[in-house]
């Protein structure tokens, strides 16, 4: 059962991540759209939740041991690029349209893999990369405008994926030196940072300082910021960063996807949003390809030929 942890734990973190469309659409709501003043309160949140869990003596940070510089560069790209564009995309496409283009995170996920870390996938897997493309084309023979998706949209969404991708592969290289939870810790503490000082020097700049705060007493608002802040900031994360250490990186880039298929449905049944016969399919050819990916890696894979990286010290 021990070994099936790391596998459980990305699968409770992308079900989080699939319902936070849902959360953050309702905060964005609140705030006129404003997506710069929701990720500052939404990375406060995270980042106070873990300086009380270090406070306590739960968890403990060691940063000598390896070069932070990488963290940061981890942080870089998720949340400083990453989140300012995807929850941007939420105002300019349905949820179940960001998450069916978002099914292909696993494939960029794998080039950059092999790009970065030298991770290379099978020629198994490479053919189930394409049954991956072919779903999206199939979901694209939609008439163009009826799903909603705006050009715009489109954009954020392929530059989260880009950001996205990037930043998993950059901490799975972290996470050969540095535990999840000191990873994250600063990469929630840059968000934090850096989305309030564009926040509050913007409110500040307008004269509207005194009415920063004004949204938390709405009970949606207070919902969503408590929901990403702590379940998608620091649960999810944390569990996602734990997995990524601990699994193939096929089956941990493919598992990724079940978050697609979380945010679809919360998309159709919460938010009643449109999702054509046709989506439907395609997203279908896209999990296919994915499960296929995640089915079809090598012995020595299973293992455990995992990504590891030396430390300063020597070690492993």
């Amino acid at each position: 059962m021990k070994k099936y942890i790391p596998l459980l734990a990305n699968v409770m973190a992308q079900v989080i991540f699939g319902l936070a469309f849902f959360f953050i659409k309702m905060g964005m709501a609140v705030v006129d759209q404003d997506t710069v003043k929701f990720l500052s309160f939404r990375f406060t949140v995270g980042f106070l939740v873990m300086t009380v869990i270090l406070l306590l003596g739960i968890k403990k940070v060691n940063y000598r041991k390896g070069f932070i510089g990488l963290i940061f560069l981890c942080g870089l790209f998720n949340p400083a690029i990453s989140q300012i564009l995807e929850t941007t995309s939420t105002s300019y496409a349905p949820t179940s349209q960001i998450a069916m283009y978002n099914s292909m995170l696993p494939i960029v996920m794998l080039v950059f893999s092999a790009l970065i870390n030298k991770e290379y996938p099978t020629r198994r897997q490479l053919m189930f990369v394409l049954v991956c493309v072919a779903g999206v084309f199939v979901a694209n023979m939609v008439e163009p405008g009826s799903t909603g998706m705006t050009a715009t949209g489109l954009l954020l969404i392929f530059g989260t994926n880009l950001a996205v991708a990037i930043n998993r592969v950059l901490v799975r290289r972290a996470s050969a030196v540095f535990t999840s939870f000191e990873i994250i810790y600063v990469t929630t503490g840059m968000g934090a940072l850096l989305f309030n000082m564009i926040s509050v020097g913007k409110s500040a700049s307008a004269g509207v300082l005194p009415a920063y705060f004004e949204g938390l007493f709405c009970p949606e608002f207070a919902v969503s910021v408590l929901y990403m802040g702590i379940a998608s900031c620091v649960i999810a994360f944390l569990s996602m960063t734990y997995a990524s250490a601990n699994l193939p990186f096929a089956v941990y880039a493919s598992t990724c996807t079940l978050s697609t298929v979380v945010a679809i449905l919360s998309g159709v049944f919460l938010l009643h949003e449109t999702f054509k016969p046709l989506q439907a399919a395609g997203t279908a050819v896209i999990l296919l390809g994915i499960i296929g990916i995640s089915l079809s890696y090598d012995k020595k894979d299973k293992s455990g030929n995992r990504f590891h990286l030396k430390t300063k010290n020597g070690g492993k």
